[in-house]
């Protein structure tokens, strides 16, 4: 009676998370803004174990690894063989994952430079460059579950571009930074290298990998019951990644022009734009449903900044605007979600409201 006293009491709180997941991310960003200092030395704490000195253990990636797991154990992989009767379905949205995006990133190549001057035009598009790479985002899953979407083809997309992400990802980058400076491209090969090697075995890979044998080992029916508490885990772990880049690239807004403020305010909401896009276009010229519309438009207009924030903390740290870049895109495609969602509510009135939120795991 007390275990499930204590499961109600966690169902509870994982569920008022979910719900208000969007505030709870606002809150962190004003805490951020507000009070910065905590979270200076929780980026830079660093330890390598003493047999493994190549092996570098940070909070960020130790956040990550813990999305990754979570949203790994709790995804419920049966549901994807019903989407792989539909190859073509599958094929074009796995496409559009990067294709919409890398558009946008060219044609800021352009625009960019033209309004702002040289270096934090290069954050700015840099910080564009890593996130419009980036497979879909585990919370998609939530915002389609929350919306009555198809919630197997969220899932599919949101694996299939995460297993293809360490092949697809390096080549964009590289792809991409011939459009942009040099100095641009050189930000993008060190990317490359680091999405690569070892750093993306260790900390993408692996964790992955180990919650879906977590999950197989404990089977679905055992893991049911303690969801709540990696529900719970991986919201706190991308609110506190969150934290901690805020905490880095709120602060100098203040002594920053407005115009590449605004600029990357514009180009971080015009990336969840650009997906919304493309999974309308396609629902429309494949005439699907209204449930797999809905897993189009979360599915594509959500990107894995979680993975997005630990590799510009390693990488980026002295380009601020492209943290910046990357922290408001992961506040906006939250906002597009929740805006989408009440569109899809209020147009389709026999479906009952739900909470504006979706499942926190990255």
């Amino acid at each position: 009676m007390v275990d499930e006293s204590k499961q109600r009491v966690m169902h509870r709180y994982a569920y008022f998370v979910q719900r208000h997941f969007l505030w709870l991310l606002l809150g962190c960003y004003a805490l951020a803004a507000i009070w910065p200092a905590p979270g200076v030395p929780l980026r830079q704490w660093d330890w390598s174990p003493g047999g493994l000195p190549d092996v570098r253990f940070t909070v960020p990636l130790l956040l990550l690894a813990m999305m990754l797991f979570s949203a790994a154990l709790l995804a419920d992989v049966a549901q994807i063989r019903a989407v792989l009767q539909q190859p073509l379905l599958l094929c074009v949205a796995t496409l559009a994952v990067w294709i919409g995006p890398a558009l946008l990133v060219i044609l800021a190549s352009y625009l960019v430079p033209l309004l702002v001057s040289e270096q934090p035009a290069s954050g700015v598009l840099v910080g564009l460059t890593l996130a419009a790479t980036m497979p879909v985002a585990n919370s998609s899953t939530g915002w389609t579950q929350n919306a009555h979407g198809n919630l197997a083809l969220s899932l599919a997309l949101v694996v299939l571009s995460i297993a293809l992400s360490p092949f697809l990802t390096p080549q964009l980058l590289s792809t991409l930074g011939m459009s942009l400076s040099a100095s641009e491209r050189a930000y993008c090969e060190a990317l490359v290298n680091r999405f690569s090697g070892e750093f993306f075995i260790v900390w993408v890979i692996v964790p992955t990998f180990a919650g879906f044998a977590c999950r197989w080992l404990l089977t679905p029916r055992r893991v049911t019951p303690i969801a709540h508490w990696f529900i719970l885990a991986s919201a706190g772990a991308l609110l506190l990644l969150n934290y901690i880049n805020a905490a880095i690239a709120l602060p100098p807004l203040k002594d920053s022009p407005l115009t590449v403020v605004l600029l990357t305010a514009f180009f971080a909401t015009t990336l969840s734009a650009v997906g919304l896009f493309s999974g309308w276009l396609i629902a429309r010229l494949l005439r699907l449903p209204a449930e797999m519309r809905t897993a189009l438009l979360f599915s594509l207009g959500m990107k894995h900044t979680g993975l997005a924030l630990v590799l510009a903390a390693s990488v980026l740290a002295n380009q601020p605007f492209a943290i910046l870049m990357i922290v408001l895109a992961a506040l906006s495609q939250h906002l597009c979600a929740a805006l989408v969602q009440w569109f899809l509510q209020t147009r389709d009135q026999g479906v009952p409201p739900g909470a504006l939120s979706g499942r926190a795991t990255t």
